[in-house]
């Protein structure tokens, strides 16, 4: 792996040999703040919707007619573009994706709002997703993570086409990296083109670099009455430390042996299979810029509310009063780095977006070798130490469920 600036724009590039296709990650953050709250929703969706001299329909087919993959996803703390195709197309993938940065219409603006008022609506019809929406808006509040589906549509209607087009630009504007992972013949010669092409991805300034990561919550039960919901849907949560911190290993670990780590892991063993509470069950560690948590859910038979709220406290508490086994940590270890291997290691566009994604976070382009070497090193006392910190708090706890189940 190698980084370097050339005329202004940063590349990080590994040369990956025998692989066909080549792989092309964009990544885009500002300081700015949001003119309205969700307006980066809108500007990925509309990226692809037509620049001044294509139509959308005209982009999407002459990608398609190539076999160029080319996707956008607009999160919170950054854009990202991803760029798959083999190498031959690159010229034309690459003068695409730079006439879509400079040259988006935004003309679909009010299409595109009635589209996602319309397709979020219909997504909260499911019970999961109004349960899991509730859930980061509750835990969240106050911080912009908190910007859930149903956040979103109260401010939707307030937004304008301008709004969009100026947070586009302060992405332009503001912090950028070209992260790539190819078959280069010649690294220089091809370096040099990608650069050359991608003249949108110039830095033309410094951000400042925000520091507001969420170390306090308020604990709360929220509940939700779906009378059509023929399962009970339950999130519980705790805020965390997260990827910049030495607690990052130790609670990646203890996350695998609580639920993350499928059939072996507590949740599953102890709620599903010994207890039948389940249809579905497992903990998961989210890490965010500015704020991380530990997450468990369930989706159960209504009765079994209670119950099941009762099996997560009992199997958090059980971490600290019968800490994991040498084999069950060594197991959770295992399937962390296995998962870790199979998900960022295997094909250039995991390569190219987890480089990326390491400088956008400003982790060292080093981070998943540093963190993979501290997951071995990760302890019974570790996990006793994590729990006692972070899981023996109050929780913040949705549970959706038909509303005679809700009296609990």
């Amino acid at each position: 792996m190698k980084y370097l600036e050339i005329n202004n724009t940063n590349v990080v590039y590994e040369n990956i040999k025998d692989t066909p296709r080549c792989a092309i990650y964009l990544y885009f953050e500002t300081d700015k703040p949001f003119p309205y709250e969700g307006v980066h929703i809108l500007e990925g969706n509309l990226l692809l919707q037509g620049t001044k001299t294509k139509t959308a329909e005209q982009i999407a087919s002459e990608l398609e007619n190539l076999g160029i993959e080319v996707s956008i996803d607009s999160r919170l703390d950054f854009l990202k573009i991803s760029i798959v195709c083999l190498m031959e197309d690159i010229d034309f993938a690459l003068d695409t994706v730079n006439d879509i940065l400079l040259n988006s219409t935004f003309n679909s603006f009010e299409k595109e709002v009635y589209k996602f008022k319309g397709d979020t609506i219909s997504s909260l019809d499911s019970p999961v997703t109004k349960a899991s929406d509730a859930f980061y808006r509750e835990i969240f509040k106050n911080h912009k993570y908190s910007l859930t589906n149903t956040k979103l549509l109260e401010t939707v209607d307030n937004m304008k086409k301008e709004d969009v087009i100026n947070y586009h630009n302060n992405l332009l504007s503001g912090r950028k990296i070209i992260s790539i992972a190819a078959d280069m013949q010649n690294e220089n010669e091809f370096i040099n083109k990608v650069v050359s092409k991608l003249n949108s991805m110039k830095n033309s300034s410094q951000i400042n670099q925000i520091n507001d990561e969420i170390i306090t919550y308020e604990p709360n039960i929220v509940k939700i009455a779906k009378n059509d919901a023929k399962q009970a849907q339950i999130f519980q949560g705790f805020i965390t430390e997260g990827i910049y911190s030495k607690d990052y290993p130790k609670l990646c670990v203890l996350n695998n042996v609580l639920g993350a780590s499928g059939l072996s892991s507590r949740l599953f063993v102890e709620l599903r299979d010994k207890k039948g509470l389940a249809y579905t069950v497992r903990s998961s560690y989210k890490t965010m810029k500015h704020g991380s948590l530990i997450m468990l859910y369930i989706g159960t038979e209504p009765t079994n509310i209670k119950k099941s709220l009762e099996g997560f406290r009992y199997e958090i508490e059980r971490l600290i009063k019968e800490p994991p086994r040498k084999d069950e940590l060594q197991g959770a270890i295992e399937n962390y780095i296995g998962k870790f291997k199979y998900f960022y290691t295997q094909t250039n566009s995991q390569i190219a977006g987890a480089n990326g994604w390491n400088w956008i976070m400003n982790l060292g382009f080093d981070f998943h070798t540093v963190i993979l070497d501290e997951i071995k090193k990760v302890t019974r006392d570790d996990i006793i130490e994590c729990t006692e910190k972070y899981l023996l708090k109050d929780p913040v706890t949705v549970v959706l469920a038909p509303d005679e189940y809700l009296n609990f």
